[in-house]
């Protein structure tokens, strides 16, 4: 496929270019250091209601495919939040050099 397809919804964009998928979204009026802050938390929230039906019992009760689905969802917020943690210190270290 020469032409890639894209589609562009609510500041996020797919493309479908030969067997690459990419998403690209668009955090406007952010820096690197507050949108890692959002994910962080993210993660926190995601982590706390993780951690309450395991405590409960309920998140055994969930099938291997949906626990599964949760902590691949934890693993990408925390790389995001390390991704964007690393830009926030990347462009704090090229401020205080300039």
């Amino acid at each position: 496929m020469d032409n890639p397809r894209q589609h562009t919804r609510y500041g996020l964009t797919a493309e479908y270019r030969n067997a690459d998928i990419h998403l690209h979204s668009r955090a406007l009026c952010e820096t690197p250091l507050t949108l890692a802050a959002e994910k962080s938390a993210q993660l926190y929230a995601l982590l706390f209601l993780a951690r309450d039906c395991a405590e409960s019992g309920t998140f055994g009760d969930l099938n291997a495919e949906i626990q599964n689905r949760v902590l691949t969802l934890a693993a990408g917020l925390a790389h995001e939040t390390l991704v964007l943690s690393e830009l926030a210190a990347l462009c704090e270290t090229e401020s205080a050099t300039s």
